[in-house]
């Protein structure tokens, strides 16, 4: 028999960075929550200043070395810009409905969390559910904890299990700039 090469490509990825940061070095000074999404889960999404400016500082730092891994195949450098930082404040069996964020990149800090809840949906989801497939997975939840500092494409859709007693908070990533 002759041999035969076979090539494996990976078309469309989906990488996300996991990292666990030092949530003591986030002070958080805005807390004014409201209830907001389709869900009413009580939210800062449209509030003041989230952070002080070492927090922000230091996050900035951990962003940017995660996107030097997530960027890496595309651009030697790169300039971001954090738009938006909230709180989640999950009560009494709070959920998340399924949503995407407007950005480039979206992350979740697990801030004060007993696990992880968040569960992201397969991009083809729906059409792997049209035929039943036995070989892909529909959805996938990684495993997270406290301290936990999770990246990922905005376009990934995402949900969270009703839980009770826990805060994330989450924001949204833009590239300004890639520098081949």
């Amino acid at each position: 028999m002759a041999s035969v090469n076979v090539k494996i490509d990976n078309l469309f990825p989906n990488l996300i960075a996991i990292k666990n940061i030092d949530i003591l070095k986030l002070n958080i000074i805005g807390n004014n929550f409201k209830k907001t999404f389709g869900s009413d889960i009580k939210t800062t999404l449209n509030g003041n200043t989230l952070f002080d400016k070492n927090s922000i500082n230091y996050l900035n730092i951990q962003i940017r070395y995660m996107l030097e891994y997530l960027l890496k195949p595309y651009c030697k450098n790169f300039v971001f810009n954090v738009c938006d930082i909230w709180l989640n404040k999950y009560d009494n069996n709070d959920y998340q409905e399924s949503h995407t964020h407007p950005s480039d990149f979206s992350f979740i800090i697990y801030y004060k969390v007993d696990k992880s809840y968040t569960i992201f949906n397969n991009p083809v989801k729906n059409l792997l559910e049209m035929r039943d497939s036995k070989i892909f997975d529909k959805h996938c939840k990684p495993k997270l904890e406290q301290g936990d500092l999770i990246i990922f494409p905005s376009y990934l859709e995402h949900w969270v299990k009703p839980n009770s007693n826990n805060i994330t908070i989450a924001g949204n990533i833009k590239i300004i700039e890639m520098i081949k």
